[in-house]
């Protein structure tokens, strides 16, 4: 998990992040399976395509992937021993995948949140450089050998690289925006993320109440078929006595 290897994460913020990614990638497949844009979510997108040098369709297509790679990076669990991941190349990937979901919602994130994600990125950079220095590095090395040895690549090198993923997403995103007017993209991609979180408020506020949960709504949604036939058989049962008593 992120918050092991930079325990002062605040996790209410990181909550925070992965629901407005979920809503996020939710404006993004109506966006991709709808015929037609209201022309201020077509206006945000191209802006953001000409950021990025893109089209319109390949930057709806790499911001989909994001928010999918991001979801599926922040359920990712990750086992530590003596400090390190018992698996680098499952710790690694989610990194990747936290990376590409950072650079696809940028635009899409608060203020508050942009912030968090930047002194995260300045965490792991200081973690970069004194995780490695002096007796710390020894005893990392030492300890990845047996595992490099036996997978046939430098493991050391490859942690120690992923650290940088998250730093690296967060500079090239400031950067291209850098001397650049966005404080209207911004707001937009605000005004978007706001309605969807409206739209869906209502089967939202049902999720936190299903016991099995899945990668997104839609599948924890089918994993509690059970539950919620109990519960709507239980609305019907107390419909029917409140007639009978009237």
């Amino acid at each position: 998990m992120l918050n092991k290897t930079m325990p002062d994460l605040e996790q209410e913020k990181l909550d925070r992040t992965t629901l407005d990614v979920n809503s996020i990638k939710q404006i993004l497949e109506r966006s991709l399976t709808s015929n037609s844009l209201e022309e201020e979510a077509l206006e945000f997108f191209r802006e953001i395509a000409a950021l990025r040098g893109k089209s319109v369709d390949d930057t709806l297509g790499e911001m989909i992937a994001g928010t999918r790679k991001y979801l599926e990076a922040v359920n990712t669990h990750i086992e530590f021993k003596h400090d390190l991941p018992t698996d680098i190349n499952k710790y690694v990937d989610k990194l990747v995948k936290i990376s590409e979901g950072i650079e696809a919602c940028w635009d899409f994130f608060s203020i508050e949140s942009q912030e968090f994600f930047i002194n995260v990125a300045a965490n792991f950079c200081y973690v970069a450089d004194s995780k490695f220095k002096g007796w710390k590095g020894f005893l990392i090395r030492l300890r990845l050998i047996l595992p490099s040895l036996k997978q046939k690549q430098n493991l050391f090198k490859k942690y120690q690289e992923s650290l940088l993923f998250i730093p690296k997403a967060v500079d090239r995103v400031t950067e291209a925006r850098k001397n650049k007017s966005i404080s209207q993209l911004h707001q937009t991609g605000q005004s978007l993320l706001k309605r969807a979180k409206e739209i869906n408020g209502n089967r939202d506020s049902l999720l936190p109440f299903l016991k099995h949960l899945g990668r997104d709504e839609q599948e924890q949604i089918e994993k509690n078929q059970a539950a919620m036939a109990w519960a709507k058989a239980r609305l019907e049962e107390i419909k029917v006595k409140r007639n009978g008593q009237n």
